[in-house]
């Protein structure tokens, strides 16, 4: 392998999921001169599929927005409800606000948007952040080095570009649920247009979503010994689902895909050179819409603040926490309920007569401080 004269960029980003494309648009269009000159890259080839809800609540379809990145929701569903079930509780809360949308496209058309905004991307690239700051890339046989003034890491749950980088170690929650999913074939999962539907059983819970294409995005959190303990994934998955399931060897056909131990956070989510965004600073479980809400929201901040700030990881641990503080504490508070199905059930129960304040809650879901939009990041 060879290894070439450095190449120099402003901003260079690790990972072109939704922070991360997020984080090389934003610091294009609001760069000093016209746009930063950015680098983005990624180690797979996308189209690439990824396990998530494909939720998209309101604060992250405003984040799209504001980097000018509106026709990406082009094949996105509207939500309007939640349905949860607990053996034989169920409760159904209208929350007209979100969207359903396949990772692959919406990973697929950010980056896209983020190439046509001046992005240089690169896919199939894997990278790593050198003690010096330098960064080593891998592509094809060949070896490239770059030298950015920041680097921001958005590798997500398994990504290894700090591994060399002292501070950055995982702090992973003790009983923390592993995740997985599928997309399954239309009508093969009990799953209206426009609903998000949520079972609770015994050591985790599974969510359903319909898509544009008619597809049933399916995404669980579950305790890492029932998994192990279970035959296979599609068996578990159809343990979960129950009665919904309306195609078994649709499921058994399905391509399943699993995560690492979910609920963790980094050390730091700054150094100097270096921010940390999305999944790759930290996870909470539920599978809500929160994840990629924060991923756009802290990716969008620390494009910008990389792009206009001269010492950007001075201000980045501060404004990480202000964007998602609340949201953390949602999702944990969520995440902890779910534990409990029996605590689940009389929840239910009281949702049933009085439904406003679950309603309440979940459309505050998504939501971040407004203050703390990325738009005003290079003042902070």
């Amino acid at each position: 392998m060879s290894l070439f004269s450095p190449l120099q960029f402003d901003v260079a980003v690790i990972g072109a999921g939704p922070a991360g494309s997020a984080a090389a648009l934003a610091a294009a269009r609001c760069g000093k001169n016209g746009g930063a000159r950015v680098l983005l890259v990624d180690r797979a080839q996308f189209p690439r599929a990824k396990v998530c809800g494909s939720c998209l609540t309101d604060e992250g379809i405003a984040t799209i927005h504001s980097i000018g990145a509106t026709r990406v929701l082009a094949s996105a569903t509207p939500l309007r409800s939640v349905r949860v079930t607990c053996g034989a509780r169920e409760l159904r809360i209208s929350r007209p606000a979100g969207v359903a949308i396949a990772r692959e496209l919406l990973d697929t058309a950010l980056f896209e948007e983020a190439q046509s905004a001046g992005v240089d991307v690169r896919l199939a690239t894997s990278a790593r952040v050198r003690p010096d700051r330098t960064l080593e890339l891998a592509c094809g046989g060949q070896r490239f080095e770059v030298r950015a003034s920041t680097v921001i890491v958005a590798d997500g749950l398994a990504g290894n570009a700090l591994d060399e980088i002292d501070g950055f170690t995982w702090r992973i929650a003790k009983r923390s649920h592993m995740g997985f999913g599928a997309i399954l074939p239309a009508g093969s999962v009990q799953c209206a247009p426009g609903e998000i539907c949520m079972r609770v059983v015994d050591g985790g819970y599974i969510g359903a979503v319909q898509l544009a294409s008619g597809e049933v995005d399916v995404a669980a959190a579950i305790d890492p010994k029932l998994l192990r303990a279970a035959k296979n994934v599609a068996l578990c998955a159809r343990d979960m689902l129950g009665e919904t399931v309306l195609d078994a060897p649709a499921l058994e056909r399905a391509r399943w895909r699993g995560t690492p131990l979910l609920t963790r956070r980094r050390a730091r989510v700054a150094a100097e050179g270096i921010l940390v965004v999305g999944d790759a600073a930290g996870y909470v479980e539920p599978f809500t819409g929160e994840g990629m809400t924060w991923a756009l929201s802290t990716g969008a901040a620390a494009g910008t603040l990389a792009a206009t700030h001269a010492a950007p990881h001075q201000v980045w641990p501060r404004r990480y926490a202000a964007l998602t503080r609340a949201p953390r504490l949602r999702c944990a508070l969520l995440s902890r309920t779910l534990r409990a199905p029996r605590l689940v059930r009389a929840m239910l129960a009281v949702g049933e007569r009085f439904p406003l304040p679950f309603a309440s809650f979940a459309r505050s879901l998504g939501r971040t401080s407004h203050a703390c939009d990325h738009r005003s990041a290079s003042t902070a």
